[in-house]
């Protein structure tokens, strides 16, 4: 018998736990107690958040990371703080001869995915699907069904279970050369635990973001980083901060979320000697891959309008498939 369950629902949070333990992608900023945060309180807009589980007895078999907020033109918009929503599923709950879930499942999903868009009739629908153990999402099936409009996206992923020499000869030849000048020209350091405190001042600007999810994520990312499941990477030139990383990471996996030059930095590849000395650190913690996303790094400073930026694939690792669906509705 399978039950859906939401967090306002009595042992929601030791369940989603129990969920977010199997889940093989597992982002902290998707998978932490929002509550743990600020965010919602502080930063507008303001959202609902309307996470769920799919229950099977007493086994969480699928999670929705899903908040309802108004957009600045007050349209109803689903997502997750800004960013998509996203679904996680218990690798643990899979038929082992099949590698699929039980149909039980999977239509109690699709039908409380239903129920909510009948219920809140919202404009828009930002949904990531990380096709988790190599199968496409029920919500991916059912927004793609109702006129979702999908997109590839590419997500760089390293595997760190080979050893350092290995890491190292996985970088191009020109991101070698480049973590080499970092060595040799900057002075590289890691920031984590309560030591975050002595240089928060001085990362402020670092780490204040214009996209409106790492605004929503701010204090998510601090609290995670005093926790001990995030770290800051520092570069400096000659005494001057030149370079600023953010890393979020849990006992599996270790997210990228940034690397920047800072505005009126010398004119050098400062980030590259800052992403391998993260890589090494999400190693030394046992993490079992390093994530980038799909996303870019930029090597432009802060205050610089010629934008550039240096591919990720540089850095080995293979490239995961990961879908975006948009769907764009009109409500009634």
């Amino acid at each position: 018998m399978h039950a859906v369950i939401e967090t306002s629902d009595s042992g929601f949070f030791q369940y989603w736990d129990k969920l977010c333990a199997n889940d093989p992608v597992q982002n902290p900023i998707y998978t932490q107690h929002r509550s743990e945060s600020k965010s919602a309180q502080e930063n507008k807009p303001q959202f609902t958040d309307r996470s769920f589980l799919i229950m099977a007895a007493e086994e969480p078999v699928f999670g929705c990371s899903l908040t309802l907020h108004l957009d600045e033109q007050g349209r109803k918009c689903i997502g997750y703080f800004g960013r998509a929503a996203s679904s996680h599923v218990n690798q643990s709950s899979l038929q082992s001869q099949t590698n699929s879930f039980r149909p039980d499942a999977i239509r109690l999903l699709q039908e409380h995915i239903n129920q909510l868009i009948e219920e809140i009739q919202p404009h828009t629908i930002n949904y990531i699907d990380p096709v988790s153990c190599g199968v496409m999402s029920p919500v991916t099936q059912l927004l793609l069904e109702k006129g979702g409009t999908p997109i590839v996206q590419q997500a760089q992923v390293i595997d760190l279970s080979i050893s350092e020499r290995e890491l190292y000869r996985s970088l191009s030849k020109s991101c070698r050369g480049m973590v080499e000048w970092g060595r040799r020209n900057l002075e590289v350091e890691v920031i984590s635990g309560d030591r975050f405190d002595v240089f928060h001042g001085e990362h402020a600007a670092a780490i204040n973001k214009d996209s409106v999810s790492f605004e929503n994520d701010k204090h998510s990312y601090e609290a995670l980083i005093k926790k001990g499941n995030g770290f800051l990477v520092q570069g400096r030139h000659k005494g001057e901060l030149v370079s600023s990383s953010l890393f979020i990471h849990n006992s599996k996996t270790c997210h990228y979320v940034f690397a920047d030059k800072l505005s009126n930095s010398l004119d050098r590849p400062v980030l590259h000697a800052l992403i391998w000395k993260a890589i090494l650190c999400s190693k030394d913690l046992q993490c079992k891959q390093f994530d980038f996303g799909n996303t870019s790094v930029s090597e432009s400073g802060g205050s610089s309008t010629a934008k550039s930026s240096l591919p990720v694939s540089s850095f080995g690792g293979e490239s995961h498939a990961r879908l975006r669906v948009t769907l764009d509705r009109k409500p009634g």
